[in-house]
């Protein structure tokens, strides 16, 4: 990951598993730099739940289409954007803004590119 806040990229791990006999989909990583906190995240057809070790619990409207998939979430204090492509069947290629005016103005927040390692 690629983030403004840091020059140097961020490496971690990001897990997909589906649960509860395929209902969901459970989202969970873990980024190699203390700044960035631990998290899973509970996708269903609309929508995403995320919880991270700082007890923050956002929820996301989520679309998701043959090229990936987009989630939202808007608050007046801090929103945020994802954007992430399917890059063949190994790889995904992501973008994320954040907002503090409720959406009325996005900034970039970082870039993201995932593999496959198993």
């Amino acid at each position: 990951m690629h983030h403004t806040s840091r020059t140097e990229p961020i490496s971690g791990q990001l897990r997909y598993e589906r649960v509860l006999g395929g209902a969901f989909v459970m989202q969970h990583w873990s980024d190699d730099h203390p700044d960035f906190p631990d998290a899973l995240s509970l996708l269903s057809e609309t929508q995403s739940h995320y919880f991270d070790v700082r007890g923050i619990v956002r929820m996301f409207d989520l679309r998701l289409d043959d090229a990936g998939w987009t989630m939202v979430h808007l608050d007046q204090d801090f929103s945020q954007r994802f954007e992430t492509r399917f890059e063949g069947a190994d790889a995904l290629q992501g973008t994320g803004e954040a907002s503090s005016d409720g959406g009325i103005t996005w900034r970039p927040d970082f870039t993201i590119t995932s593999r496959r390692l198993l």
